[in-house]
Parts: structure tokens; sequence; C-alpha cells
């Protein structure tokens, strides 16, 4: 009687266990003769951060399950692998961009909750799907001379460049005798109305009065602080501001040259502009490779 119910006992276990896994872990999609559970699902968005996700967002990213699912079909019909070379190859990548060693990557890894072994894999999968897609799209994407110049023509704002101004300054700090600051600006400013440079009234005070400056460089609207744009606003090369209290110190602008806006040159931006348009067109390729390639492929989404 004992063995019975000992026997009895261990079948509905063995039951019980079967039907919970079946709870914990359902068909999600079918694609061709492979299956993606509610489990994968569920374990993708917590790697994401979404530990309660919406429908949409759960159909939203089983949509890229299936997406990632049919090119790794893809990569095995065609024979393409990554090696481990290319992987190691990724990681010194990563390694030299962040300026760590394996072992502080490891740690960061680890940081992170993911093991050297899981992120080996990932990186395996994006530099399949880098291969795949140079493979099947970018192969076919071409940029013409002609693309080029149109794109240009119609993006003429987006390479104008703005008008710029390039000053120079004369700083006398205020110390400890913002009156005495104040007779040497004034001396300064002098100076400057009798058409005297920057750099030699720099040199010719010196020697015995606190003073800093010199050329500060070519500047937008907008790049200065909001005292130093209002006071340059309206003069033209070779005129200067009055003297300027601000923080501790006073300061005089010169504007030594005003130059005007224009636009870059197609030469100057032609490669900029044929990598956006290759981008374009790699997006667009791309999503009708994927349509044709699910058009083509068994998919069930049981979600």
């Amino acid at each position: 009687m004992l063995k019975k119910i000992t026997l009895t006992a261990l079948l509905f276990s063995l039951i019980s266990t079967s039907v919970w896994a079946e709870q914990l872990s359902k068909i999600a999609a079918v694609v061709n003769d492979e299956i993606i559970t509610t489990r994968q699902l569920e374990q993708r968005l917590a790697n994401k951060g979404q530990q309660v996700a919406t429908d949409g967002q759960m159909r939203q990213e089983l949509d890229n399950m299936v997406n990632e699912l049919l090119m790794e079909q893809r990569s095995r019909e065609i024979g393409m692998q990554v090696t481990d070379d290319d992987i190691e190859t990724a990681i010194d990548d990563v390694q030299r961009q962040n300026n760590i060693s394996r072992e502080q990557l490891e740690q960061a890894l680890i940081a992170q909750g993911m093991s050297m072994s899981l992120y080996r894999n990932q990186l395996r999968q994006q530099i399949l799907r880098y291969k795949l897609m140079g493979y099947e799209v970018k192969s076919k994407v071409d940029i013409t001379r002609q693309e080029v110049r149109n794109y240009y023509q119609d993006h003429l704002d987006q390479y104008r460049q703005a008008p710029r101004v390039r000053l120079s300054r004369l700083t006398f700090p205020l110390g400890n005798d913002a009156e005495v600051a104040k007779k040497d600006a004034d001396v300064a400013l002098r100076k400057l109305d009798e058409g005297e440079s920057v750099d030699d009234i720099l040199v010719n005070m010196s020697s015995h009065t606190p003073i800093e400056g010199g050329e500060m460089g070519s500047f937008v609207a907008g790049e200065l602080s909001a005292t130093f744009d209002q006071a340059i606003a309206d003069l033209d090369s070779g005129e200067h501001t009055p003297i300027i209290e601000l923080g501790d110190a006073l300061h005089i602008l010169k504007v030594e040259e005003r130059i005007p806006g224009s636009v870059a040159d197609i030469s100057t931006v032609e490669e900029q502009i044929r990598s956006e348009l290759t981008q374009q067109k790699m997006d667009q390729k791309l999503q009708e490779w994927r349509d044709e390639l699910r058009s083509q492929s068994y998919v069930d989404i049981r979600l």
C-alpha cells in the first residue's frame, strides 16, 4: 500500500511539473522550423529592463526576435559564419575605444549582470547580422555623383556657415583697487581710439600695469556671454566696445574682423552627404529585404 501511494505521488508530481512548465513557457511564434517561446521573450524584455511590459511592447519585441531569427536562418542557409578571431577583434575594439583592459571589461560586464560567455554570444549575433546585411543589402547600394549634387542643392541651408566675428580683448583685473584698474582701462581705451593695436597696448602697458588679453579667436552669435554679445552686436571691423565690467575685471573688446556667412563648398561635404545617402538607402533596402525574407518564410505569431 505504501509503494502504491508513493508511486501515485510521484506521477502526480511529474504531471504537475509538466503543467507548470507549460504555464511558464509557451510557444510565442513559429519561424519556419524553429520556435520562440514566451520564456525567451520575457527574458529578452527583462534584459532590456522591462520587467513589466505592455501588450504592444511584447508584440514589438517578439517581432524583432522573429526578424533576427529569420536573419540567423538565412545566414546558416548561405553558410555565413563568425569566427573566434572576428569576436576577439570586436572585443579588442571595445577595449581600445573605452581604454580598458580585458579584466576591466569583464568586471563591467559582471556589474551589468552579464558573463563574458554571454557577451561573446551577443557579439557573435551582432557580427553575423552586420555581415549578412553587408552581403544582402550594402553591396546593392550605390550613390551616384548626381544624387550627391541633388542632395546638396536641396539642403543648402544645412551647409550654410553662420557669420563669425574675430575678437581681441584687453582685460584689467579689479584686484584690491578698482579705481586704479578703471584709470588703466581709460588709458587703454584712449590708445585704441588713437589707432594703437591691442598687441601694442599689451606690450607697452604690461611692464607697469596688471593687464591681460590678446587674440580671442572667432565666434558665432551665442557663443559669447550675453553681455559680450550685446556689446559687440553693432560694431564693425576695427571698432571696439566701451569698458565692460564683468566678473572681477574690466574688459575692452575689439572687433578685428567680421567674417560673413557662406555656404560650404560641395567638395568639403561630399563624403558626409554620400555617407548620409548611403545610410538612407541602406535603411530602405534593409526593410525591403526583411519584408521579402519574411514573405518567403513561414511565420506564425501565437502571442
